[in-house]
């Protein structure tokens, strides 16, 4: 066995106490491994790639930031700062917006740990956040509705108005398909009001996967919705959990389904599960995105390859990846990045471009690419056993709260073995500075 090479330092936290611990990450076995120690709680090791020639490919891509607006000082540090901070490089691409933590499910896995059991907030919160968004980051961020569940709002169609009254154009639905697939009216008035896409929880095409992941089959449901979308006109993303042992064999299965279902699923979002919230779930070890990249490369018939994935651009290249598959001349379907050089894909990088769009972009500027097509992103989504701090302050999806605030996503969620969470919803107003309400 080969001496461990350093690839380079990093921070993280403690998963016991959330104490911030210096962390390294290291090759060997033709591998990458995290690992960190707390003078309290130990030392870890965790592996989090398959292949270190693939790590630190992915890791050699560089894109331009842009620094936001800051609304909170700094105190504690990153992560409990988070607002974000002066610290935070990258401005707001994707920003969710939780309309309600109530849930028409109680699945055994689930990062909210959403029960129907909160009363929602009034309309007039999310006229006031949508202004505070616009202030801070623009327009130009997409906007997902999220919970709980949030079609279990029946007013869900007036947060969706005031949100292109406010200046939003894209503006999807993070749902689990429940009501959608049994009120097709619901779903027009969605439409009607200027919803542009939902963001559909789609674990597989196995009904006991649901049964385990969600506590009940819901394939039927999940098909009845993406056909009642194809009905209204509604371009849909099928949101994967992934789990080893549950569904990791599925990913050329749900590839090839999206392919078939192309003119109303627009894309494929692949997501390792992170150990926040609710998760009763075992799995015999966690995935990363590069095990998700290299998986679903074998299991694509071709199709795909691991270089065929970039870096998304508009956050840490180890965060998010994406390729784009596109019908070509009425035939079979093809990988873009084949087509294009990394040097080509950086020099076309787009700041105002919604989070992993880039070579969708790319796409529609060639003529050869137009027609048919499909985004497969891959998310690498941080816990507290996987976090580094330094992939953290360049996070572009936040969650925005009541107080001004827009927590990247991995923070707001961050929780400790036994579920305690270093943000809440709200704070006080004496941390925030700059913004106006």
């Amino acid at each position: 066995m080969l001496e461990p090479i350093l690839l380079r330092q990093t921070s993280g936290v403690c998963p016991t106490c959330l104490r911030v611990v210096n962390a390294s990450v290291v090759s060997k076995d033709g591998a990458v491994y995290l690992s960190k120690e707390c003078a309290a709680h130990g030392y870890s090791e965790l592996k989090i790639w398959p292949d270190v020639q693939h790590y630190n490919w992915m890791s050699a891509f560089h894109f331009q930031t842009a620094q936001p607006l800051a609304v909170t000082t700094l105190k504690a540090g990153c992560p409990r700062d988070c607002g974000p901070c002066p610290d935070h490089l990258r401005r707001p691409t994707l920003v969710e917006i939780e309309v309600t933590r109530r849930c028409n499910l109680c699945c055994p896995v689930c990062f909210m740990s959403a029960e129907g059991v909160d009363r929602d907030p009034e309309l007039e919160i999310f006229e006031q956040m949508f202004r505070n968004i616009r202030e801070q980051a623009g327009t130009t961020p997409g906007i997902q509705l999220t919970g709980g569940e949030p079609t279990v709002r029946r007013d869900l169609p007036d947060i969706v108005r005031r949100g292109r009254e406010a200046g939003f154009d894209g503006i999807e639905v993070n749902t689990n398909g429940v009501v959608i697939s049994n009120n097709v009216e619901y779903l027009e008035r969605l439409k009607s009001a200027g919803l542009t896409g939902i963001y559909l929880q789609f674990d597989g095409l196995n009904p006991d996967v649901y049964r385990r992941l969600r506590g009940a089959n819901l394939l039927a449901t999940k098909l009845k919705a993406i056909e009642n979308c194809r009905r209204v006109g509604l371009q849909v993303v099928l949101a994967m959990t992934i789990i080893d042992g549950l569904n990791l064999g599925d990913l050329g299965d749900v590839l090839r389904f999206a392919l078939e279902n192309v003119d109303v699923v627009a894309g494929l979002a692949l997501q390792p599960a992170f150990t926040s919230g609710r998760f009763e779930v075992g799995a015999p070890r966690r995935l990363s995105m590069g095990d998700i990249i290299f998986e679903l490369a074998k299991q694509s018939d071709g199709l795909l390859n691991p270089y065929d994935f970039y870096p998304l651009g508009c956050s840490h290249p180890l965060c998010s990846c994406g390729s784009y598959l596109y019908q070509k001349c009425n035939s079979g379907f093809v990988s873009l990045s084949r087509e294009v050089t990394p040097q080509q894909y950086a020099d076309a990088f787009n700041q105002t471009s919604p989070q992993g769009s880039v070579l969708r972009d790319i796409a529609f500027q060639r003529p050869e690419a137009q027609g048919r097509g499909l985004s497969v992103v891959i998310m690498n989504y941080m816990d507290a056993v996987t976090i580094q701090l330094d992939r953290l302050r360049e996070c572009s999806m936040v969650v925005a709260t009541p107080d001004r605030r827009m927590l990247p996503f991995c923070s707001y969620h961050l929780t400790s073995c036994d579920g305690q969470r270093i943000h809440t919803a709200c704070k006080s107003e004496d941390a925030l500075v700059g913004v106006s309400s």
